[in-house]
């Protein structure tokens, strides 16, 4: 039996997989849940411009940029760990934590406008974040 396969595809494909996930320091759970957090951020802002009827593409351009420029943070703290020598990763872990709870605090916020209940513990976790973020 002939196989059919594109090589080329593939090639590229595997490829750029490899390369973001070395610019990423690898993709761990960190990374998938910044992923997932980045997402539904992304989803229930747009969710929340239909409900206040302010949605347009110029702002939903924006975001997408400002999720680009959050995940050149993640490859920045990557590289200087790199550039440390500290095998742990500290400077690209906390970096990814950061910008969960900087999503998390955008998710919780979305979710308010929408009507969505969000518990309140979740709510003083990310107000905690939030008030300690401006000092």
């Amino acid at each position: 039996m002939k196989q059919n396969t594109d090589t080329l595809y593939t090639a590229v494909t595997g490829g750029t997989i490899a390369g973001v996930a070395y610019l990423f320091g690898g993709v761990d759970h960190l990374v998938i849940a910044l992923a997932i957090f980045m997402a539904c951020d992304y989803v229930t802002g747009i969710i929340a411009g239909f409900q206040t009827k302010s949605v347009n593409s110029k702002r939903a351009l924006k975001g997408l940029g400002k999720k680009g420029a959050m995940l050149s943070l993640v490859i920045i703290a990557n590289q200087l760990d790199i550039i440390a020598g500290s095998g742990n990763g500290f400077m690209r872990n906390s970096m990814i934590f950061f910008l969960i709870a900087t999503e998390g605090i955008s998710l919780v916020e979305n979710l308010g406008k929408i009507g969505v209940d969000v518990p309140d513990f979740l709510k003083s976790r990310f107000e905690q974040i939030k008030n300690n973020k401006g000092e």
